[in-house]
């Protein structure tokens, strides 16, 4: 008897301790959901136009929430070029901001970005076996369309101008005011 009182005791032990656990797993998940929506409304905006942008395969909207782009000569050539490219279609692109820091019109949102695209590419038959066969005769090129998909985490730094948000830079790399 007192043996099962001892592991009734012990099981009701663990139990509470258990709850406990859960109690804390919930009010951390509701702090982390009480931070993302500490984002001003204005920053959650320009988020958006930066993703309707690249759905929309327009650079002309890049530039209208991210003005400065065009000065970031390595960064605007190379989203110009990916914006460009007719062997790309069905672009699809999400920002989940993880943690957000605002500091008087500044704010840096850390985001998890998912990107994902069509891509096709032509691959011409040819060599040396082409090379006595007039263009009448040689076969057409093959188009294959693959899925590209990325996922990475981004600092978006931005600054209120006037009652507008608009990016100041994007980067892979820690940003800071």
């Amino acid at each position: 008897m007192k043996l099962l009182l001892l592991s009734t005791t012990c099981l009701l032990l663990l139990c509470a301790g258990f709850a406990q656990d859960i109690s804390n797993a919930k009010s951390t998940n509701a702090s982390a959901t009480e931070d993302q929506s500490r984002i001003p409304a204005g920053v959650e905006i320009a988020l958006k136009k930066y993703i309707s942008a690249y759905e929309g395969r327009s650079i002309q909207d890049l530039l209208a929430v991210w003005p400065d782009l065009q000065n970031q000569k390595k960064e605007f050539g190379k989203i110009k070029q990916h914006l460009n490219d007719g062997n790309i279609s069905n672009e699809h692109v999400s920002l989940h901001p993880l943690e957000t820091q605002i500091l008087k019109d500044d704010a840096i949102v850390l985001c998890e970005r998912a990107e994902q695209f069509a891509k096709t590419e032509t691959s011409d038959v040819g060599g040396d076996l082409m090379m006595n066969r007039s263009p009448a005769q040689s076969p057409p090129a093959s188009q294959t369309t693959k899925t590209v998909k990325n996922k990475d985490k981004v600092w978006v730094k931005l600054h209120k101008n006037n009652d507008d948000w608009v990016i100041e830079s994007v980067s892979a790399k820690q940003l800071s005011f």
